[in-house]
């Protein structure tokens, strides 16, 4: 079960099934592809959040399904990828623990904040299955191979301080603070302008010739707002033109 809102300029994605450690069905990972649509298609939004109720954030793929012999890597893959080049930057704010294929979920966003209480691991030898490859992939780019190693061979767990030491998290705040955390980072988020924040998003994502985006910026009326509210020592409006 999910739940998608938007605020302003703000769309949050709530994984909300806390009761069983909000795992990911096949079909709560369709409802997210439907909400993430909704924020690709509405130029409105400039955000979004995406994060859990309870103390995880994720606990990996549903063991019920995988029990049924269902298999998660393909929609698991398409998700995260779906994450990651989504139009607008993505905060991941991850409430506690993050496992198996709730970490791929966390890699995939641009930012990710954790708390106090933050542990990461991937059991996946421990039950047999071996991870997705482009999960692995982005874990290793994300992280480094001797991290990856940690996680994936040795399904090592990471308490917080190691997660911000090799970069699952870029920070962590007390449990009580995670939302004003992500509110405020968002909101400074949403008042930049669209078309630099989505172009250099796209940049960090693909490393492409990034050069039509950087004319179409310094051409923008967004730019021109810019410099007009810097010499009146006022605060620019982005129209994200």
């Amino acid at each position: 079960m999910i739940r998608f809102e938007r605020d302003g300029a703000i769309a949050r994605l709530t994984l909300a099934a806390p009761e069983r450690r909000n795992a990911l069905t096949i079909a709560a990972m369709d409802e997210m592809q439907v909400a993430l649509s909704e924020v690709e298609s509405d130029t409105a939004l400039r955000v979004l959040i995406l994060t859990g109720e309870g103390a995880t954030f994720c606990a990996g793929a549903d063991f019920a399904e995988l029990e049924s012999g269902h298999r998660p890597d393909l929609p698991l893959t398409l998700l995260s990828d779906r994450i990651e080049g989504l139009r607008v930057p993505v905060i991941a704010g991850i409430n506690g623990g993050v496992y198996g294929a709730g970490l791929d979920l966390a890699l995939a966003c641009d930012i990710r904040i954790g708390t106090d209480t933050l542990t990461a691991q991937v059991p996946a030898a421990a039950i047999g299955v071996h991870y997705p490859g482009p999960a692995i992939a982005r874990a290793q780019a994300r992280l480094g191979q001797a991290t990856a190693a940690r996680l994936f061979l040795a399904a090592e767990r990471l308490d917080a301080a190691a997660c911000r030491t090799c970069g699952i998290v870029s920070e962590t705040v007390p449990e009580v603070a995670l939302p004003e955390r992500l509110e405020t980072l968002a909101e400074g988020i949403a008042a930049l302008a669209p078309l630099a924040v989505q172009g250099m998003k796209r940049s960090l994502v693909l490393a492409d010739d990034a050069s039509a985006r950087v004319t179409a910026c310094f051409d923008s009326a967004d730019h021109r707002s810019a410099l007009k509210a810097r010499r009146a020592k006022s605060m620019a409006v982005f129209e994200g033109r």
